[in-house]
């Protein structure tokens, strides 16, 4: 065992807590201890501003630090950055019971934990353990961040070999480095060795890796699946699952191995970022939309704060926007606008990304029926468009489409004519002409909704005929609406009920009946509908005679 005062003496410690009394008892203690060099951040934001200025050999941070970073989005941040040397130690200090904080916490691998309340004993007990363990590695830890793997593979060899007692962390560094040297075999070797010895958990999610990388992707899911019985909660299994899947040509059921890892640690930002993109991409968009909003949530005072996030979040909403006069609905479209007002504060200098905000705005309020909105935000995006230097095919393809929303035909079609001569890729094209059919859908339907409003205006001056003509034209078309169809029946009702009887226009009044088909009692056409139909079969009947 080390001795404690002179393992701390010299080392530069930095203590998180977002309590005064927390954060001033923890110094007294670590001072006391023999700790010197100690600095203190007050929250997440702080504590990673002095991970990016300092190297520190310690640090002991906190888990639940209020509204900003917590001590697992330190950890996950640092890791990420490489702001945190192999050679240093993180410390997770929890009071927290709740298993999707602890299995968070753990599943970014600190160096070890200390559970309130501890005592000064505890605490010095807890800290001889967890520091013996690193000196006793610390020669591979150095070559890990000097980056020689292969130095380090070797000196974890050594340690093996020398020393039993510590066959379980260096046989996970050594499992670990071979990992990244895709060295597959000699790992599968290691893991499958200690597994013979003993039940470990990591040494499964190992060997199952390992296997999948050497071709076997069934043996593989089923190495994991059974991991899982043993380890119900360790979700790295699941996020293996997941990848495993799709290599598989499975995204619904990668889909559902993540939906379990997030029941049982859903504070992992990566994890809720790839469970969004999936179901984004299975047109799952009730799983998308809470997935991409965690993500935005957990990624604000992240390094994994994206813009892609925010957009992810607002276009999932936006597909659930059915009925926008439902309280539910207006309280998501209301989430969806904050989230681009947001990205737009934050990401202001990014023209592209307030270019797609603008486009994502704009056809939420679409999807809301606000016509006034969806028009401005169409064209703050067509004017963010103009102005970027070398706009990508994408974002012309968006705002073509923008354009036919927000009923600019004539601007649509100029957009179209000009992609159709540009280079693109087939994904594009077929993308294109899928657009080009849709703007010649909506001018057809503009085309009846004109031919219906002119055989309105005919029937209610009792120009039967004329509006008979009228209404014929829009029903031609497949674009004619229910109403549309509606209007035309009750013209050539009213005709023979003037006049006779005449199968003939019978049989076109069934022909449009066939075409509506049921209309349900809660559909406010309905009764006219009833009605109608009622006078139809009243000439039928009187045809016959």
């Amino acid at each position: 065992m080390i001795n404690l005062e002179k393992a701390l003496a010299g080392r530069r410690i930095l203590i998180v807590d977002d309590l005064v009394e927390a954060r001033s008892s923890l110094k007294k203690m670590a001072t006391i201890l023999g700790a010197g060099e100690i600095d203190i951040a007050t929250d997440g934001i702080e504590a990673m501003h002095l991970i990016h200025e300092h190297e520190y050999d310690i640090v002991l941070s906190d888990y639940n630090l209020g509204r900003t970073k917590d001590g697992q989005q330190i950890l996950e941040e640092a890791r990420f950055t490489e702001r945190l040397r192999a050679t240093s130690l993180f410390i997770v200090i929890t009071g927290e019971n709740a298993i999707d904080m602890v299995m968070g916490a753990l599943e970014y691998d600190p160096d070890g934990y200390i559970t309130k309340p501890y005592t000064l004993n505890m605490l010095k007990e807890r800290l001889i353990r967890i520091i013996t363990v690193k000196e006793e590695l610390r020669l591979v830890n150095e070559a890990i961040d000097l980056q020689k793997y292969d130095l380090a593979i070797k000196r974890c060899l050594e340690v093996l070999e020398k020393n039993t007692r510590l066959r379980l962390p260096a046989s996970r560094m050594l499992g670990q480095l071979l990992l990244r040297q895709k060295k597959f075999q000699q790992a599968l070797k290691i893991y499958s060795q200690l597994l013979n010895e003993r039940s470990v958990s990591w040494a499964k999610l190992g060997q199952a890796i390992c296997i999948y990388k050497l071709g076997d992707p069934h043996s593989a899911l089923a190495l994991l699946n059974r991991a899982l019985v043993d380890h119900p909660l360790y979700v790295q299994c699941y996020d293996w699952i997941a990848k495993i899947l799709l290599s598989l040509d499975k995204p619904l059921e990668a889909q559902e191995a993540l939906e379990k890892a997030i029941a049982i640690s859903p504070k992992a930002v990566l994890r809720q970022m790839e469970l969004g993109r999936i179901a984004f991409e299975n047109g799952d968009m009730a799983a998308a939309e809470p997935a991409f909003k965690y993500s935005v949530r957990l990624g604000r005072y992240s390094c994994h704060k994206s813009v892609k996030n925010y957009l992810q979040f607002a276009r999932s909403a936006q597909s659930l926007l059915n009925n926008p006069k439902e309280r539910q609905t207006q309280n998501k479209a209301n989430e969806a606008f904050r989230a681009l007002d947001e990205l737009k504060q934050d990401f202001a200098e990014d023209q592209d990304s307030l270019f797609e905000a603008s486009i994502v705005e704009s056809k939420t309020h679409s999807n809301m029926e606000n016509k006034t909105e969806a028009k401005r935000s169409a064209d703050e995006a067509e004017h963010l468009l103009a102005n970027l230097e070398c706009p990508k095919m994408d974002y012309k393809l968006q705002m073509a489409e923008t354009f036919i929303d927000t009923e600019q035909t004539v601007k649509a079609q100029q957009m179209i004519d000009e992609l159709k001569d540009s280079e693109l890729s087939d994904k594009q094209r077929i993308k294109l002409n899928r657009i080009d059919h849709d703007l010649n859908g909506e001018a057809l339907k503009r085309h009846t909704t004109s031919l219906n409003d002119e055989g309105v205006g005919h029937y209610e001056r009792g120009e039967l005929e004329e509006a008979i003509i009228a209404f014929d034209q829009a029903t031609k078309y497949e674009q004619a609406g229910i109403s549309v169809m509606l209007n035309s029946i009750q013209a050539k009702i009213s005709l023979m009920e003037r006049d006779s009887p005449d199968k003939k226009i019978l049989k076109e009044c069934r022909t449009l009946l066939i075409r509506i088909g049921e209309i349900a009692k809660t559909d406010e056409r309905f009764t006219r509908y009833a009605r109608l139909r009622k006078t139809y079969d009243r000439l039928c009947r009187a045809a016959a005679e």
